[in-house]
């Protein structure tokens, strides 16, 4: 039988070679295109950081400003309504305008706080800290500020720039009336800004060496510009080389990246943006400094690209020669793995970006920065692992429900304060509402129920833009022989769920649309997870939802009432929590105490050596429980307290904390003993609790716990009564 050979067509070499010529001149281009672009993108990156920066400049100068109106109107009140005559008013507001003025406060506030009165027995008249008085004519209730101030009817007022009377600067003026306790007008508080101060200072900003920066007020008057001369006119001026921008910001409210020649005849690249207030501010940059990078980038590029293109040709023949040989994938990765790879692998690619940007930063803010984001994808890989072992328990039968009495109300504020700086950050509105015939206190999982509702807000918070509503209602639905149904709810404005999604949504892995996990992130599992719990405490869980118009998520579960005796008691550790609120600062708190750390890792003994060093606390370290055991032994009343590994060589924290209990010592029946160990399951905490240990803190270790159980334990000992 012959077998038929195909035959292989070969090109000749000289095809092959000009094809990978081109191809290389095609790379050389893209390549520095697209790299143009990185290079551009970045550019502009760090431009609107800069304007950022420069606008949290301009809003806490600006803020400091309206603080000290909002004070003085409210003393110059409180002094009206007291009775006090005109001549202790102006004395007042001579004694706050020098006291200002001492405390280098008016540097932007040239002339003090001041206001005109109207309702008074010897009013109305002008209130000042410098001692002008208005011509005779001078009609104070014409002046932009006074009328401003009744616009407003009680809010903040802010003035169009005009000239200062007093000092012919260029100033804006912030006011507001002062009412009394039937909103009836007393008169109006006022204060000058000098625009022309805040303007000096944009204009001396730059993001690239020979830049400046330009500020416009809400009217476009320009108050900022390294040219004087245009200081004070409008924006649309065509004697000002960018008027031509102005259609464009007032429509767009930002500029970027736009080039004309200014009125030193140089091509410069401008970018603008709208600020809080409405006003403008602008960066601008001579063009050639500007895409400096880019220009070198671009040569480097070429040079680099020329000297491998012989190599590189070499290589493309020999690929085009060869035959390309692949395995097919045998099967395509499960959405499980897919999820995991992404959830796992993006924080894990924040982290150690975030460690490297760290190390090269020079300044601690930028530092700082970086730990904190460091400290946010950490917490987010710590929730998909606790995800992923909930799930696995819950599949291998292995999840189980604790029973003990709390109450409820202060699970929600706990749950709640979990979500609420996420809010905080989307400007989401947010209510709670608790139906107050709920019992104050009913026995169940406190944990696994909190973790439901931390799941369903959590999801409404990521799920609802920025300025939606979030809240979170809780009703009894029946209650029988002191059992009670309890129906919770938590309601959004967000993106919704369409109807055929909604049933997939509670299955283990599972989100309703597959760019929903590429857009907003998640593991898929938490919603699977709430189901089980729900489903566990003799409840159910179901959604309503319309695409656009948000959902509602509630649940129900079944729990007992709490006993009459135990409803005001709370554990010893809550209430110290509850009632000890703890400095930041550490500094020599724990001077002279001194305790025994046992962990075999020697990453874990540097970690709580360091962040207790502040504190003047003494630690001796042990590598096993056999070594802690003698360390304890040899010198029982040295220690006050003993932190115990659980997983070690040798000798576990379980053993080696009932032999220390088991001693014929008198302290070693009342020395604290605190598990420190990643072991955080329900029944790991009471393992440890039936070794004798008094406590126990998970790893990752939360550094304001070990001290809130220091003082706790310390305090206890201190006054003599038993360990908890």
């Amino acid at each position: 039988m012959l077998v038929k050979i195909p035959k292989i067509i070969k090109r000749p070499l000289y095809l092959q070679t000009l094809f990978t010529i081109f191809a290389f001149f095609m790379m050389v281009v893209l390549s520095f295109h697209f790299t143009n672009k990185i290079v551009s993108n970045n550019l502009v990156r760090n431009v609107d950081s800069m304007l950022e920066y420069v606008e949290s400049q301009i809003n806490c100068e600006l803020f400091e400003s309206c603080t000290i109106l909002d004070y003085y109107a409210q003393s110059i009140k409180t002094l009206i309504l007291r009775g006090d005559d005109m001549a202790s008013l102006i004395s007042y507001n001579r004694d706050i305008t020098g006291n200002l003025r001492i405390n280098e406060n008016l540097s932007l506030c040239p002339n003090g706080p001041y206001g005109y009165i109207e309702k008074h027995e010897e009013g109305p008249f002008l209130l000042n800290g410098v001692g002008w008085q208005p011509p005779g004519g001078f009609p104070i209730t014409e002046r932009p500020w006074y009328k401003a101030a009744l616009a407003a009817n009680g809010s903040l007022a802010e003035t169009a720039p005009y000239t200062d009377a007093i000092t012919g600067e260029i100033i804006l003026t912030y006011s507001r009336c002062i009412t009394d306790k039937d909103g009836s007008r007393l008169g109006v508080a006022a204060i000058d800004i000098r625009v022309g101060h805040i303007g000096e200072k944009v204009a001396n900003t730059t993001f690239i060496k020979g830049g400046y920066g330009v500020l416009i007020s809400q009217d476009l008057t320009i108050v900022g510009h390294m040219n004087k001369d245009f200081v004070g006119m409008k924006l649309d001026d065509p004697v000002i080389n960018i008027s031509y921008i102005t259609d464009e910001l007032l429509r767009t409210g930002k500029i970027t990246e736009a080039k004309w020649f200014n009125w030193k005849g140089e091509m410069v690249v401008g970018f603008f943006k709208t600020l809080s207030n409405n006003w403008r501010l602008g960066l601008l940059s001579p063009r050639k400094l500007y895409y400096q990078e880019v220009y070198e980038m671009a040569l480097i590029l070429s040079v680099l690209g020329i000297a491998s293109a012989s190599i590189l040709i070499i290589v493309l023949i020999r690929i085009d020669s060869a035959k390309n040989k692949s395995d097919m994938e045998s099967r395509h990765k499960s959405a499980f793995l897919a999820n995991m790879s992404h959830e796992i692998r993006t924080p894990m690619n924040a982290i150690t970006g975030m460690i490297t940007l760290g190390k090269a930063a020079s300044d601690i803010e930028r530092k700082d920065y970086c730990f904190e984001k460091i400290q946010d994808a950490s917490s987010h890989l710590l929730g998909v692992i606790n995800d992923i072992l909930d799930m696995s328990k819950i599949e291998a039968n292995k999840f189980e429900l604790a029973s003990v009495e709390f109450e409820l109300k202060k699970i929600l504020q706990q749950t709640v304060n979990v979500n609420n700086f996420r809010m905080e950050e989307k400007y989401q509105k947010f209510s709670v509402n608790i139906d107050s015939s709920i019992p104050r206190t009913l026995t169940g999982d406190d944990q696994r129920l909190a973790q439901v509702i931390a799941n369903l807000l959590g999801n409404a918070v990521k799920f609802t833009p920025d300025y939606g509503s979030i809240s979170l209602d809780a009703r009894l639905a029946q209650k029988e022989n002191n059992i009670c149904t309890l129906q919770f709810s938590v309601s959004d404005t967000g993106i919704g769920i369409s109807p055929e999604k909604q049933a997939k949504i509670f299955q283990s892995f599972e989100q309703a649309e597959s760019s929903t996990t590429r857009k907003y992130g998640g593991t898929g599992l938490g919603l699977a997870i709430s189901k089980s719990i729900v489903e566990m405490m003799g409840g159910k869980i179901w959604v309503q939802s319309e695409l656009g118009k948000g959902s509602v998520f509630t649940f129900t579960v079944q729990m007992a009432g709490g006993t009459e005796e135990k409803r005001n008691e709370c554990s010893g550790e809550d209430k110290y929590q509850a009632e000890q609120t703890q400095s930041a600062n550490i500094e020599g708190i724990f001077e002279g105490k001194r305790i025994l750390l046992a962990d075999d890792v020697e990453i874990n003994r540097e970690i709580v050596q360091a962040l207790l060093e502040p504190a003047k606390l003494k630690i001796d370290c042990a590598e096993n429980g056999v070594q802690a055991i003698q360390m304890f032994a040899a010198s029982p009343e040295k220690y006050d307290m003993i932190f115990m590994d659980i997983q070690m060589p040798e000798m576990d924290g379980y053993e080696a904390a009932r032999r220390i209990r088991a001693m014929n010592i008198p302290h070693a029946k009342t020395v604290p003993i605190i598990a420190m160990t990643a072991n955080v399951f329900r029944e790991d905490i009471e393992k440890c609790l039936e070794a004798g240990m008094n406590s126990h803190i998970g790893k990752p270790v939360d550094f304001q716990e070990v001290i809130t159980k220091l003082h706790y334990y310390w305090n206890i000992r201190e006054a003599g009564s038993k360990t908890a």
